[in-house]
C-alpha cells in the first residue's frame, strides 16, 4: 500500500488558454477566504494541479487571505497571460491551523516543518523581558509569538534581489509587494506585505518612493532592510513607537512604562528637557537649538500627489 502524500501547500503556475484558465473562484459564507469551486477538465488549471476545494493563499507572491473577492480577481488578472497561485487543500489547511503556522511558498517546496523545527514558531516563543506585554500575542486564531521587526540582509543575485517594492493610496509607507521564490530576498526572510522601516540603518518612513529606491540602490550589490509584518506594524503603531534595529533582539516596548504614556506624534516617548518635576524652565540657547533640530527631524516629507498615480512600484 502506497504511503499517503505528505501534507503541503501547492504552488500552481497557470498559463492562460483560449478559453481562459479554466477554474471558478468563489467565497463561502461563514468561511474566510476565496476557494476554488470548480476546475474544468483539460484546462490549464487542471494541468497546473489546481483542485476543487482548494483555498487560495497567494496570487503572484502576494497574500490575499484578507482581500475581497473582487480584489483577488483583479490580482489574478493583473498579470496578462499567466498567474501563480499558492493554494492549500482542506486537510493541509486544517493542519496549518492546528499547528498555528502561516502558509508560505517555502512550505510548497520543502513541505510542512516537523514539530519543533527551528523555522516553525513555537507556542512559548515569548521574550522574558517583555513583561507579559502585547508583544507576545496570544490568540485563539493564531500563534503566540513575539511581534518584532526583522533585519533582512540581501546580496544581489544575477536577477537582482528578487522583490517588488510598492506604495499605494490607501496607506502611507513602502511595502513589499511580492518576493520571487528562491531569490536573495526570499532567503533573507523578506515577505510579501512587509512594511519597510529602514534601509542600511537609515529610517525611510518619511521618504518618497523614488528616494527609498535610491537608498536601496546606494550600495552596489547588497542591502540591509528593517521590516515589519502587518501584525508587528499594528502593534508598534498602537504603542506609537517607531521600530528600530534594537527591537530585533533587544527589549520590546510595553503599553505602559512607569506610568508614562507614548508621545502623540508616533515616535518613542521622550522626556521634555524643558519640563522637570512640573516646573516649566526657560531653555538655554543650546537646548532651544536642539529642540528645534528635533522638530525638523520629525517632519515628514511632503505628501505625494496621489491624484497623478494610485500606485507606484519598483522591481529589485
Amino acid at each position: 500500500m502506497a504511503a499517503p502524500e505528505p501534507l503541503r501547500p501547492r504552488l500552481c503556475h497557470l498559463v492562460r488558454g483560449e478559453q481562459g484558465y479554466g477554474f471558478h473562484l468563489h467565497g463561502e459564507k461563514g468561511r474566510r477566504g476565496q476557494f476554488i469551486r470548480r476546475v474544468e477538465p483539460g484546462s490549464p488549471a487542471e494541468a497546473a494541479a489546481l483542485r476543487a476545494g482548494d483555498r487560495l493563499v497567494e496570487v503572484n507572491g502576494v497574500n490575499v487571505e484578507g482581500e475581497t473577492h473582487h480584489q483577488v480577481v483583479q490580482r489574478i488578472k493583473a498579470v496578462e497571460g499567466q498567474t501563480q497561485l499558492l493554494v492549500v487543500d482542506k486537510e493541509t489547511d486544517e493542519e496549518l491551523r492546528r499547528r498555528r503556522l502561516t502558509c508560505t511558498q517555502e512550505m510548497a517546496q520543502r513541505g510542512l516543518p516537523p514539530a519543533h523545527d527551528p523555522w516553525e514558531p513555537k507556542p512559548d516563543w515569548t521574550h522574558a523581558g517583555s513583561l507579559g506585554s502585547e508583544a507576545g500575542q496570544k490568540d485563539i486564531n493564531g500563534p503566540s509569538r513575539e511581534l518584532r521587526p526583522r533585519l533582512c540582509h540581501l546580496r544581489k543575485g544575477p536577477q537582482g534581489y528578487g522583490f517588488n517594492l510598492h506604495s499605494d493610496k490607501s496607506r502611507p509607507g513602502q511595502y513589499i509587494r511580492s518576493v520571487d521564490p528562491g531569490s536573495p530576498a526570499a532567503h533573507s526572510g523578506l515577505r510579501a506585505q512587509d512594511r519597510l522601516i529602514e534601509v542600511n540603518g537609515q529610517n525611510v518612513e518619511g521618504l518618497r518612493h523614488a528616494e527609498v529606491v535610491a537608498s536601496i540602490k546606494a550600495r552596489e550589490d547588497e542591502a540591509q532592510l528593517l521590516v515589519v509584518d502587518p501584525e508587528t506594524d499594528e502593534y508598534f503603531k498602537r504603542l506609537r513607537v517607531t521600530p528600530t534595529e534594537q527591537h530585533v533582539e533587544g527589549p520590546l516596548p510595553s503599553p505602559v512604562t512607569n506610568g508614562t504614556s507614548r508621545a502623540q506624534d508616533g515616535s518613542t516617548w521622550k522626556r521634555d528637557p524643558f519640563q522637570e518635576s512640573g516646573l516649566h524652565l526657560s531653555p538655554t540657547a543650546a537646548e532651544a537649538k536642539e529642540k528645534a533640530r528635533a522638530t525638523r527631524v520629525n517632519k515628514r516629507a511632503p505628501q505625494m500627489d496621489w491624484n497623478r498615480k494610485r500606485e507606484i512600484f519598483s522591481n529589485f
